[in-house]
């Protein structure tokens, strides 16, 4: 098996970034903007949501992204995430979860739409909860979900209630614990262990076997942009690295070892971008890792696509590319390609221009596949340690 990384060492002036397709949202509705971008487990499919609250399934032929499926959604669209195992020649596999305000989660399929199952959670009033996010174990088996002072677990075979379901704070006016809306999972396969953020600038790990088990918990450090909240978090490839980006003027993406909890390993900064209504943006941005682990790719609110080399943490981006015309919300690097998947957009009014003490970006909603230079190298199951040598020497020290 060969894993690709991406190589940036291009010529200076060449673009290590080439458009193979690309499709707006205006051909659909003028002014809907893109939330985010991820490809399928098996790269054979872009889920997108829209400002229109509407989860659009996108296949992807040699030059063009045709519009696959449809799903639109009577209340906002809060979250939605792939079934690990999907496989376009299984139909079976072909689902996706969603969340939405005042609803259960709900199981649909991919292909036609139809709710196949829904999730639901309760508080101790017997008043349903909405999901901020939704995440499906590393297993493939279950499907978490994280609402306001509460996580969840489900049985992917088994709809209704929850199987297991915590509390993120030992009582309303504890200051230990999780507290606020949760607005991003992620579950690592390696260590057991499920990542939660809050709007709240709170983080925690939980083992997915016991939710009750709570293993950290912490802030994300103010002067990080930590008091906006968490938008967006991932776990490296080899589940040893929390990644989490907060929102806001101050948007940073900060690392923690969770063998190493003392502070963060790494920070790297975001520049804040043109302001829309005289502030900055507060939606939330989409970062991700090519297949080797080593690139972290994220999108940046003047319609960038920035390169930071995990290997090498306190050197700049590697390199810096124009992809839009407007604040790039989704980042989704190929699982077996070196592709990339960037959606951009963000909501403008007529009177922008006038609120605004900075020079506007252009409208742009959009979504784009990029081909991205890349070296292929076997994959070496006892040595492949992906981002594990700047994490090591941070331990040691």
């Amino acid at each position: 098996m060969s894993i690709y990384e991406y190589a940036l060492d291009s010529p200076s002036g060449v673009s290590p970034m080439s458009c193979i397709a690309e499709t707006k949202s205006s051909d659909i509705l003028p002014y809907n903007c893109f939330r985010s971008a991820q490809w399928s487990p098996d790269g054979t499919s872009i889920a997108t949501s829209s400002d229109d609250n509407t989860l659009r399934i996108y296949s992807l032929s040699e030059t063009d992204l045709s519009l696959q499926t449809q799903i639109p959604h009577g209340e906002t669209l809060t979250a939605h995430a792939w079934y690990p195992y999907m496989s376009q020649s299984d139909p079976a596999t072909c689902c996706i979860a969603t969340a939405t305000r005042d609803r259960p989660i709900h199981l649909r399929d991919t292909n036609t739409g139809r709710v196949r199952a829904s999730y639901t959670a309760y508080d101790p009033h017997e008043k349903l909860m909405t999901a901020g996010a939704v995440q499906f174990g590393a297993d493939g088996r279950g499907i978490f979900g994280g609402y306001r002072g509460y996580v969840a677990k489900f049985d992917l075979q088994r709809s209704g209630l929850p199987v297991d379901q915590a509390a993120m704070t030992p009582s309303r006016r504890s200051k230990d614990g999780v507290k606020g809306i949760v607005s991003c999972l992620d579950a690592a396969g390696p260590s057991g262990l499920l990542a939660c953020g809050t709007f709240s600038g709170y983080l925690g790990l939980r083992s997915q076997c016991n939710l009750a088990d709570s293993q950290w918990a912490w802030v994300f450090p103010a002067e990080y942009g930590g008091r906006a909240g968490v938008g967006h978090m991932r776990w490296s490839p080899n589940g040893r690295v929390l990644w989490a980006e907060s929102r806001g003027a101050a948007r940073h993406i900060v690392a923690w070892d969770i063998r190493d909890m003392r502070g963060p390993l790494a920070v790297i900064p975001k520049p804040a971008g043109p302001a829309v209504r005289g502030v900055a943006a507060q939606q939330r941005m989409q970062f991700d890792f090519d297949m080797g682990g080593r690139f972290l790719v994220t999108g940046e609110c003047n319609g960038q696509v920035a390169f930071h080399d995990t290997w090498n943490l306190d050197a700049a981006p590697v390199v810096r590319v124009a992809a839009h015309g407007d604040l790039v919300s989704g980042v989704s690097s190929h699982p077996y390609y070196p592709m990339l998947a960037t959606a951009s957009g963000q909501r403008h009014f007529d009177n922008d221009s006038e609120s605004s003490p900075l020079p506007l970006l252009s409208i742009d909603n959009s979504l784009k596949v990029w081909s991205v230079a890349a070296s292929y190298r076997p994959y070496d199951e006892e040595n492949d340690n992906g981002d594990d040598a700047d994490a090591d020497a941070a331990v040691e020290k």
